[in-house]
């Protein structure tokens, strides 16, 4: 009678630490993975991040780009408007990427050092639409409301 009822008992104890045990592994496989975004005033407040691969958004700060001739080496500052980070780059820079514009950068981060991006993402505004298309988009909507007025 007694095994009768420790058979429910047992598997609940293997469901709890079954799931527990694919809990701890899903948990451990992300935090390893994944990099959270920083202004550089975060950054700033954060001296655990030293030495950890981070990602940090925010401007180019204009005036700041300057570009080694000859080479792809890039460097510029990142600002929150509070906040300015100095940043070197060494690769092929987005398109969209200029100063004044929003960029998230992907480096290690030490702190009193320039940081070191290995990936530059540039972001551009929401409402993004080629000039071709936004004045032929106006020109077709003028045609056609002048069309129906007539």
């Amino acid at each position: 009678m007694a095994s009768k009822n420790k058979k429910p008992l047992m598997l609940v104890a293997t469901v709890v630490v079954v799931g527990g045990a694919l809990l701890a592994l899903v948990f451990t496989s992300f935090t390893d993975s994944l990099v959270y975004f920083h202004t550089p005033t975060e950054i700033a407040q954060k001296p655990q991040l030293a030495g950890k691969k981070v990602r940090i958004g925010g401007m180019v700060q204009t005036g700041t780009l300057m570009e080694t001739p000859g080479t792809m080496k890039i460097a510029f500052e990142v600002t929150d408007g509070d906040k300015r980070l100095q940043v070197k780059y060494d690769g092929i820079k987005p398109d969209l990427f200029r100063e004044g514009q929003g960029v998230v950068v992907e480096g290690i981060y030490r702190p009193g050092q320039t940081f070191e991006a290995d990936t530059i993402l540039a972001k551009h505004s929401e409402d993004y639409m080629p000039v071709e298309m936004s004045q032929e988009g106006i020109e077709n909507s003028r045609k056609n409301i002048l069309k129906s007025m007539q």
